[in-house]
């Protein structure tokens, strides 16, 4: 069989038959640009939470596959996805990263400048020639806000956003993330790693007790994690939270449900992973460069901004995604292999089999896997929102 061939038989396999893709998937050049025309290129993909781009002009600039694209906040207060491409030579308007614009973007080559919503305003030295304005519009990207985050659909005729994540809502109500009224940005750094491979272990928690000894065993053990519900288009697991001190009881000084010491980790693919709690939503991202090297950033949303601001939360968040970056790397290292193949899931993978679906459906046309949902869902769903 060639290589797509065998990624979609192991893509497409049922949980409990499941295993590890074809190494060359997380390598292939091939196989990665089929991935952006299919994923990233046509279908919802997170870029940054709404609270990272919050006064007039604020932008967030990056790659989606190959597109270059700003998230930007308007005079006007709207959030739109333009292009970040000059329509007079294709020069990258705004450099990629957070930024703000004063007013208009200015191509930086020969100062064509644009509007918050895309227009032509500026074309110096063009008197001879008339350049059509209405025809060098910055094209512009279906963009929505969920739970304070922001996906955006590089499509002509894209799915509605409600059913895209259909069904995923009544497992997180019992968390108010919509009440979240502070933002904190991580670094953007460059992982030598597929993003696949980044996506795959962002979502598993089985790798915890291994890779994470000193850092998130410590507080969410491998031992205490499960399955709440998911299927092809989302996943969402969970697991007990070990504190010395709870958040919720230090707040109320009384007792509370057991869900409140429960974290849920949500997996919306292709490029979002989050874990959403008590007082916080916490996410990292991965968008491609290439097959072999992805730009992975982290941050989040919270009502205690404190929780994510003082020394030692950063220290921590810092050391377990280096032992991330590490494990990740180390992994793609082995993916030119070709005496050896991968192994059988276990049922702690089960998300990353959820995953493999969405793969199958999106490469392949294969039918969508359907919601699947496990003994401690109803945890989530008989307790009031706090």
């Amino acid at each position: 069989m060639n290589l797509l061939e065998e990624l979609k038989d192991a893509a497409a396999a049922p949980h409990g038959q499941a295993r590890s893709l074809p190494f060359a998937a997380y390598c292939d050049e091939g196989l990665f640009n089929t991935e952006m025309t299919r994923l990233f290129h046509d279908d919802w993909v997170f870029v940054c939470a709404a609270r990272e781009i919050v006064a007039p002009g604020d932008y967030y600039a990056l790659r989606l596959g190959a597109e270059p694209v700003v998230i930007l906040r308007g005079a006007d207060g709207q959030v739109r996805a333009l292009s970040n491409v000059c329509r007079h030579r294709g020069t990258q308007l705004l450099d990629d990263g957070f930024g703000r614009i004063d007013k208009l973007i200015v191509c930086p080559y020969h100062a064509w400048a644009y509007d918050d919503f895309g227009g032509l305003r500026a074309t110096p030295f063009a008197k001879e020639i008339a350049v059509d304005r209405d025809s060098h519009c910055l094209p512009g990207f279906a963009v929505h806000e969920w739970l304070g985050l922001l996906f955006v659909h590089l499509g002509e005729k894209p799915t509605p956003f409600s059913e895209r994540l259909a069904g995923i809502e009544r497992y997180l109500a019992v968390f108010t993330a919509s009440a979240f009224d502070a933002s904190s940005s991580g670094p953007i750094k460059v992982w030598d790693a597929n993003w696949k491979l980044i996506m795959e272990n962002a979502m598993e928690s089985y790798h915890l007790f291994k890779v994470h000894t000193r850092t998130l065993e410590a507080i969410t053990p491998t031992r205490d994690a499960y399955y709440v519900a998911g299927n092809s288009e989302w996943t969402v697991s969970g697991g007990k939270t070990v504190s010395d001190k709870s958040w919720l009881g230090e707040r109320t000084k009384s007792s509370y449900p057991e869900v409140y010491d429960q974290y849920l980790l949500v997996s919306i693919p292709p490029s979002f992973v989050g874990v959403l709690g008590s007082d916080s939503f916490a996410w990292v991202s991965a968008h491609p460069i290439d097959a072999t090297t992805t730009v992975v950033r982290s941050g989040g949303i919270t009502s205690d901004l404190r929780s994510f601001e003082d020394s030692d939360s950063r220290a921590f968040t810092e050391a377990f995604f280096a032992e991330d970056k590490d494990i990740c790397e180390r992994v793609q290292r082995s993916m030119g292999a070709t005496r050896t193949q991968g192994g059988q899931l276990v049922d702690m993978e089960r998300i990353v089999v959820d995953f493999h679906r969405y793969l199958a459906n999106r490469l392949f046309d294969t039918p969508a896997l359907p919601t699947y949902e496990g003994v401690r869902a109803e945890l989530f769903l008989r307790t009031d929102p706090l």
